[in-house]
């Protein structure tokens, strides 16, 4: 591939190599890291044509791959860095290109988006459940462990119960299922600029995990990142501005979906947001070299998360 690489990331699960194009843009190179036990799900066409259904519009658009060898994916997209990326080394909202505003007009853009997704009918090559709930219920089941680690060891016996009943909830199928991104976080989410396209929309890296799940799946997916993110760092800076994009990405989702904000809804997006927190808390001790410490900080929000969406 021609250009700079300006970045290089990865875990057992994931690699990511961003590169500078010679006249301009950013390319990002993903592909399964070597410990990951399944690939990127395949992109038929009329997986393409469904995310293509989905309307175009400011400020965040779905960005389809293109393979490469390897079982890697390739995206265009408009900028160096993730919105996980500008948080986490900002130190919050106010990191992001333009803004905690600016980055709260992308999350409502995020909502929108995955609602229209949701509305597009299920393609058969769809119907498959989300790779990381199935691979978060294998574990929690006792099917497998993360480097050692149990989901009691990490979670706590009394979380342990809720979670797999959600997980097998989520890759069982149903016909409440929806047409799902799979995997919607924050690292997938692509902000322009300031050294990528200034005034180019956002773009969700989309399309290596398209499955067919409950709606609260990838709603709950991007709470609970932002949840696990404020719990981190939100001591530093404004409650506040961590609660803006949660609060951004919901009413974009809308309330006319069982998932979306309203009295009924919240339990459903608060299981999406323990089921996130709780993979994390996984792939933390699987995919990261003597982690099972810091996954272990990771359970115990997730104890505390599960125990409020049970509640």
């Amino acid at each position: 591939m021609s250009g700079t690489v300006v970045d290089a990331f990865g875990t057992g699960l994931l690699d990511t190599t961003v590169t500078a194009l010679p006249g301009g843009g950013h390319r990002w190179l993903r592909r399964p890291g070597p410990a990951s036990a399944d690939g990127f799900t395949p992109l038929a066409d009329r997986l393409r044509e469904a995310v293509g259904a989905v309307p175009a519009g400011a400020p965040v658009r779905p960005l389809l791959g293109r393979p490469a060898p390897d079982g890697a994916r390739i995206y265009d997209a408009p900028g160096r860095h993730s919105a996980a990326h500008w948080l986490i080394t900002g130190g919050g909202p106010h990191a992001a290109p333009g803004g905690a505003r600016a980055l709260a007009d992308v999350l409502r853009g995020v909502g929108a988006l995955l609602a229209a997704l949701h509305r597009q009918p299920v393609p058969d090559e769809a119907r498959r459940p989300s790779r990381a709930a199935v691979r978060l219920h294998r574990w929690l089941s006792g099917r497998t462990t993360a480097a050692g680690a149990t989901p009691a060891d990490l979670l706590g016996a009394e979380a342990v119960g809720p979670l797999r009943a959600w997980a097998a909830e989520a890759v069982q199928p149903s016909d409440g299922h929806v047409l799902s991104h799979g995997a919607p976080g924050l690292g997938a989410l692509v902000l322009p600029g300031p050294d990528g396209t200034p005034d180019g929309p956002a773009a969700l890296l989309t399309g290596e995990d398209l499955c067919a799940a409950p709606p609260h799946l990838d709603l709950g997916w991007m709470v609970g990142e932002l949840v696990e993110l404020r719990w981190l760092m939100g001591c530093a800076t404004e409650p506040r501005s961590w609660q803006q994009p949660v609060d951004a990405l919901l009413d974009g989702y809308g309330s006319g979906h069982a998932a979306g904000p309203g009295p009924c809804a919240r339990e459903s997006h608060l299981r999406g947001g323990a089921l996130r927190i709780a993979l994390h808390a996984h792939d933390t001790a699987a995919y990261l070299p003597d982690s099972v410490g810091q996954a272990r900080l990771y359970g115990v929000l997730a104890t505390a998360f599960t125990k409020e969406a049970a509640a």
